[in-house]
């Protein structure tokens, strides 16, 4: 789960890790978000599997908010 840092909205989305994308969904919509684009978000929620994934995607702006949970596996 995302949060956008300039409106707070929250986003369900999901790393695709034979593309090394990140899959962010506003609604039914999925759009891929740019690396850049992780600046102006941060991490809600994620299980230890989807952060490493992120890091291996090279995902490095996008932050842990300060009330991330570390979700069950």
């Amino acid at each position: 789960m995302l949060r956008c840092t300039l409106d707070d909205l929250l986003l369900h989305a999901e790393i695709l890790p034979q593309e090394g994308v990140l899959v962010a969904y506003d609604g039914d919509e999925g759009f891929v978000m740019e690396r850049v684009e992780a600046l102006h978000y941060e991490l809600v929620s994620a299980t230890r599997e989807e952060v490493r994934q992120l890091e291996q995607a090279r995902y490095r702006l996008l932050r842990r908010a300060r009330d991330f949970d570390l979700a069950a596996d």
